[in-house]
């Protein structure tokens, strides 16, 4: 008898314990591929874009001068240095 009422009992505790959240969908853009890039207004740049920011030009470049395949960063940047490069 015990076992009948025990039996009966444990769906009813199992239902109990259950907890259901709502989750916002996240969005993983795994197809853009691996290269570093720099972020400003979420808009990606790769190495060697310059952009104005603020009154003040900034170059895409390797964060870490030793790195060849490191993180990219803005760096201060002049534009007549850029004609003078090429």
């Amino acid at each position: 008898m015990k076992w009948m009422i025990l039996s009966a009992l444990l769906p009813v505790m199992a239902l109990a314990n259950t907890i259901s959240t709502t989750s916002v969908p996240v969005e993983l853009n795994l197809a853009t591929g691996t290269e570093p890039v720099c972020y400003f207004e979420n808009k990606r740049y790769s190495k060697g874009a310059v952009i104005e920011m603020g009154g003040h030009w900034f170059v895409c470049e390797r964060e870490k001068s030793f790195e060849q395949n490191g993180r990219l960063s803005w760096h201060p940047f002049a534009p007549q240095e850029r004609s003078q490069q090429n």
